[in-house]
């Protein structure tokens, strides 16, 4: 297939276009900058993302992609003001944008990142933050294409991702940074239980949902999600990084923060995970992973995640 990767610099971008590429696809990246993709990608079609929408535009004239996997994002935890801008233009007009090019140059599928937390408290629509609103949001407008361009559209709802090369200030790096400086990290009760999937099993969810989304129905619209094999507390989390190397445990002075506004406990079950895949990479692996690359391993070249226009704040 002939596929377009929005984000494709990002931390799942590049995993998802390299993926893409070992398989056999076509890719084409739009990216905030071009020059900012690894080297190994510097052959591909490229163009910038842009505020009118114009590169998007050119590279699937000149592409004409038969699917689009649009990652881009913007992710804040808890937004200001002078941010909600930004939020708008990364995560609804830059999507709106490759619709409407997807329209000119005859693509019609598309594979999008919803967010497990558009279902606060399990709710089918309840955003825990403006971010997962703006997610709701995209979608909603994206029906408009559904219905008036035939188009085929799946929406992959996320949940937390991690990797042995994620240059995001996650939780697991936080844990690693401590491990080596012998600091205690102030975190809160640590009751929160999540699904954490690493970021190869999520490129190989967006390959399998690229191929379901062709396959689908013109004007039909898919909801899949991706949960890990099991939710595991934030406690039990950092246990088990500890356990991968216990000569270098991370300090946890618990509840010496408090829960944050909004907090999520437990994470959104009434979801269809996506047909035909699984995670392959358990917890302990992903652990080992991060942990031996934290002493010293050298790993590809660290790319912001997403590709987010401006800054975002860590999630757990």
């Amino acid at each position: 297939m002939r596929i377009l990767v929005t984000g494709a610099a990002g931390f799942l971008g590049r995993h998802l276009v390299r993926r893409l590429l070992r398989q056999g696809h076509e890719v084409a990246c739009l990216t905030r900058n071009p020059a900012d993709l690894p080297a190994d990608f510097r052959h591909l079609p490229a163009a910038p993302i842009d505020a009118d929408g114009v590169g998007a535009r050119v590279l699937c004239a000149a592409f004409r992609p038969q699917v689009a996997a649009h990652v881009a994002a913007l992710y804040l935890q808890e937004h200001s003001f002078e941010e909600v801008g930004a939020m708008v233009e990364a995560n609804l007009l830059l999507g709106l944008h490759v619709l409407e090019a997807m329209r000119e140059s005859g693509c019609d599928a598309m594979v999008w990142a919803g967010s497990s937390w558009q279902h606060y408290q399990n709710a089918v629509y309840r955003p825990v933050n403006l971010y997962a609103a703006t997610k709701q949001a995209f979608s909603t407008l994206a029906e408009y294409y559904l219905d008036t361009a035939g188009l085929k559209l799946l929406e992959l709802h996320l949940y937390d991702s991690y990797g042995e090369d994620d240059p995001r200030p996650r939780l697991l790096n936080l844990l690693q940074t401590a491990a080596s400086t012998g600091e205690t990290i102030a975190m809160s009760p640590g009751e929160q239980r999540l699904h954490l999937l690493h970021v190869d099993d999520l490129a190989s969810a967006w390959q399998r949902a690229c191929s379901l989304v062709r396959e689908q129905a013109p004007g039909e619209r898919r909801v899949y999600c991706l949960p890990s094999a099991s939710p595991i507390s934030l406690r039990d989390l950092v246990a088990a990084f500890n356990a991968v190397d216990p000569s270098r445990p991370v300090a946890v002075a618990w509840g010496s923060r408090p829960y944050r506004n909004r907090e999520v406990f437990e994470p959104w079950d009434g979801g269809q995970p996506l047909p035909g895949w699984r995670p392959t990479i358990s917890l302990p692996e992903g652990l080992r992973r991060v942990r031996k690359r934290g002493a010293g391993e050298s790993c590809p070249e660290s790319w912001p995640m997403g590709e987010s226009l401006h800054r975002r704040q860590e999630q757990r």
